[in-house]
């Protein structure tokens, strides 16, 4: 009887994993996600919002896709290669904004972007900006008047007093036993108390209700 002994050769150490799909192309080496880690930060305090790495990486293949039909080559290394570029001076540029924006205690007197220049191709930080998304919230937090989750949490509202799961799935249009978990998970995490009753009994429904 042959006995194998099988070691490992990856020595021990930490790994970058490596995005797939489009996202492969920028995120593929840890390099790059060592710059971006120092450039969002400062990014945020620049604009108060977080830089789009869409936009970011959109622009990159962009100017990438040029280069490559011009010299060829590969375009997801020649996307890295824009986007660590960018990155360097973006750092240096936007670093250079944000300290003087902390020695400047008129608030009118701030930069509120950077331009800088690569390559003879001039960029504004402000096309990197996050849009701001989403809707709005009414005062209990949810965004539509007629969506599951606000239906579940009028029936629990309107009762002072403990109802069963079937009633508030019901009231509140849910058809399946998942979707009425899922949306009560969902009720807490925005902060809401619900008491789950349970009777002595297995064979008798647990009701709920809303607490304060």
């Amino acid at each position: 009887m042959t006995t194998f002994n099988l070691e490992t050769t990856i020595p021990s150490g930490n790994f970058h994993k490596r995005q797939t799909g489009l996202w492969g192309q920028l995120l593929a080496s840890a390099e790059i996600e060592r710059k971006l880690a120092r450039v969002e930060p400062l990014f945020k305090e620049l604009h108060g919002r977080n830089m789009s790495r869409t936009a970011f990486f959109t622009k990159c293949r962009e100017i990438a896709r040029d280069g490559k039909a011009d010299v060829g080559g590969y375009l997801q290394y020649m996307t890295q290669d824009v986007a660590g570029i960018m990155l360097r001076v973006m750092h240096t540029e936007i670093g250079k904004t944000v300290r003087y924006n902390r020695k400047v205690k008129n608030v009118v007197l701030k930069r509120t972007n950077v331009v800088f220049v690569v390559g003879g191709e001039t960029f504004d930080t402000t096309d990197f900006t996050k849009k701001v998304g989403g809707f709005a919230l009414d005062a209990k937090g949810f965004a539509f008047e007629d969506s599951k989750i606000k239906k579940l949490y009028d029936a629990l509202a309107v009762r002072s007093y403990p109802v069963t799961k079937a009633t508030l799935m019901k009231e509140s249009g849910i058809q399946t036993d998942a979707h009425f978990h899922v949306t009560m998970r969902d009720l807490r995490t925005k902060g809401f108390t619900i008491n789950t009753l349970r009777g002595k009994h297995v064979s008798l429904s647990p009701k709920y209700q809303l607490v304060g």
